[in-house]
Formats: C-alpha cells, structure tokens, sequence
C-alpha cells in the first residue's frame, strides 16, 4: 500500500500558484528526499503531508484513503504523521517537560510519559540536559530535542523542513545519524527538505526533485522558466535579465520552460573572458565548487543559478575559485524545452 499518493495537487497563495504536482506516489518504511532551490515548494509540500494546510484543489491519499480536510477528521491522521520545523519553537520549560508534551495531550500517564521521554532524549544524545530550560539551548541542541519530541509522539511518518541547514557540523552528524536509526530501527517513514544532494543520498533512498513548485526529472538542476523572444530568424528564451538561449523556431511563443545541459555552460575568468565574442557571454559569480567523482560541479549566480560541470584538468588550468567573478558562454543547442 502506497504511504502518500497525490493527484492533481494545486496550492495557491494570494492568486499565486506556488505547488503544482500532477502525480507523486510515496512508499512506507523509507526516507524520501525533497529537494530544490528555495521557493520551490518543498516546505508548502510538507505541510499538505503533515495535514496542517489543505491543498486549493487536487487529492491526497493517505495509506490508500482520500484526506477529508475538516477539522474534525484531522486529529487522527496528525497523530500519525509529524512535522519538525526548521527552527523549532520551545515552550518555556524544562526539555523534559516540552518532549513530555505530545504524550500528555494524547492522555499517555504521567509515569508511563516520563519515562518514553527519557527514552527519546537518550536516542538524541541529549538525556544530560533533561532539566535545563529548552528555550536556552543553542540551535543544534534545540533541533535534536524537537525530534525527541517528535518522536515522543510514537509517529507513523516524520517529516523533517531542513533539518541541518540551521545547525553546526558536529550537531549535523548527530542529527543525520539519529535519523537513519529511526529509519532503519524503528522502520519509521521519512521524508525530509533539505539542499544538500550527500545529505539527500544519505538518508533518502527516493529522490524527489521540486523547481518553481512542480516536479522536475532526475538532477533537477537548470530548470528554468522565461519568455518567448522571435529575433529575425531564430527563437529565443529570455530568462532573467540577462540570458538569451536559442530554443529553434517551432516554439509558439509566450512562456517557455527549458533545460540547460551544464556541459554546454562554460564559464571563463575575467582575464580569459576578453578572447570571446562579447555578445556570447553573461556575468556572473561562482558560489560553489564541489568534486563528484572525476569532475567538478560548479554553482553559478548569473542571476538565476546554474551548474556546469567541469573535468579536474579543466578546472585547476581554469584558475577560478569560489567566489570568483567570471563569464558565462553557452554552447549551441545549450537549451532544451522542458515544457
């Protein structure tokens, strides 16, 4: 039996549409990595999932039922799935007493509830600091308290917004190492937001790809959406304000969506740069350089991000760090229409 299963999922905030999923299925018992650049609708997503916001229109299905979204049918389901916020809020009390929460409000006994907390800040590395006041702790300690409360709750489904993008390294290892352990002991259903693309193969054996509140296929990089411009004989998508990708002329016009192949992005330094056709090249700003493999993967702003995707060679002779102000060329037939 299906964990999720959305069709047609529409939600709209103030006439704008800002999730739009025609079809996703997501299996119990593993973890379920939802990733892509902010804004994209992940963490509207998650809340749809934890039952705390109804879509505008389309269905969700939960263990094979369509979701009534009236107030009165939630309660059940909210005691199934839960939601760790990316910056958790703690009540103003002992840690005990905020993991502690969740079980008194589901009528759990007091010394039955006490001692299942104690279990949970235990699992998290935190059981030393039961007593200290929750609203003091630092941002790594708050984040692995949230999830001791969470599972405090005894959840089917946990949902995670982030949840090291907030905190130290030492904490992200512990928190990411928590996680797996409720995955793989406990076999709860995950299903996490997050930027990171080892973060995400670490912990989640189906990658979910999000751009500008829709699925994207595999990668989900480069995804990017413009407007039609007819110039002479040829077509372009105007993206931003400074790119121009020649998309063929069969496009009709008016919205275009297109996929730009990072190995037909080039980026230049500013030395090298004046040896090009002025007119073929943007600027921009590298942001991150990261090794997979026998290649490197280079994050630029051009005003929109993009990757392009290096050999080691192409990259130590470029001399480009990060942080670099560069020139951005594409190759012919760079673009590729998405939709």
């Amino acid at each position: 039996m299906n964990l999720y299963e959305l069709k047609g999922l529409k939600q709209v905030f103030d006439g704008r549409t800002v999730l739009d999923i025609d079809h996703l299925v997501l299996f119990p018992g593993i973890g379920h990595a939802l990733l892509g650049p902010n804004g994209c609708g992940k963490t509207t997503l998650l809340h749809i999932l934890a039952f705390l916001t109804p879509p505008a229109s389309g269905q969700v299905f939960y263990k094979g039922h369509p979701v009534d979204w009236r107030r009165k049918n939630l309660t059940s389901l909210r005691r199934q799935v839960v939601l760790v916020d990316q910056h958790p809020i703690m009540f103003t009390t002992s840690v005990i007493n905020n993991v502690e929460y969740g079980p008194r409000m589901r009528g759990i006994q007091a010394g039955q509830r006490r001692k299942f907390a104690l279990e949970c800040l235990d699992r998290v590395g935190m059981m030393d600091f039961a007593q200290r006041p929750a609203h003091l702790l630092s941002g790594g300690e708050t984040q692995r308290v949230a999830i001791a409360r969470a599972l405090a709750c005894d959840p089917q489904v946990l949902l995670f917004d982030e949840p090291t993008a907030s905190v130290d390294v030492e904490n992200q290892a512990v928190i990411e190492s928590v996680i797996k352990e409720i995955r793989d002991e406990k076999g709860i259903s995950i299903i996490f937001s997050t930027h990171k693309r080892l973060e995400a193969a670490r912990l989640g054996e189906n990658k979910i790809f999000m751009f500008e509140g829709k699925l994207t296929g595999p990668g989900g990089e480069n995804l990017l959406s413009g407007n039609v411009i007819r110039r002479q004989d040829q077509t372009v998508c105007r993206i931003g304000e400074k790119i121009e990708l020649n998309i063929g002329s069969e496009n009709p016009g008016g919205y275009c969506r297109v996929f730009v192949k990072p190995e037909a992005i080039r980026m230049y330094s500013l030395e090298h740069a004046g040896k090009m056709p002025a007119n073929n090249l943007v600027s921009g700003t590298v942001l991150q350089m990261t090794a997979e493999g026998e290649h490197i993967k280079v994050l630029l702003d051009v005003g929109v991000p993009l990757r392009t995707i290096l050999t080691r060679k192409e990259a130590v002779e470029s001399g480009i760090f990060v942080g670099d102000e560069v020139m951005v060329g594409f190759k012919p037939g760079a673009a590729q229409t998405e939709v």
